[in-house]
């Protein structure tokens, strides 16, 4: 499960936007999850990475963002309201 809301916060404020991306980087065959984020955020999101990446904090890589998709199964059951917050 994911949070229902952007991951990014700005001084004492949480984003309110529902998450659009999946944030990971690819390095050496391997691939670390970051966080979530909205389309408002994108951008800043990836400014960030490059600056923690210089300063070796995050390994060097691609930054990957992948959309969300929602995922219903045998076990999980789909509720019709939770696809319209999507």
């Amino acid at each position: 499960m994911l949070p229902n809301k952007c991951s990014i916060r700005k001084g004492d404020k949480d984003c309110v936007n529902p998450p659009e991306y999946v944030i990971t980087v690819v390095s050496n065959n391997d691939e670390f999850m970051i966080g979530i984020t909205c389309e408002k955020h994108k951008e800043s999101v990836s400014l960030k990475i490059s600056s923690l990446q210089n300063d070796g904090k995050i390994p060097k890589g691609t930054v990957k963002f992948e959309n969300l998709k929602s995922v219903q199964t045998d076990c999980i059951r789909g509720d019709p309201d939770d696809l319209i917050q999507l």
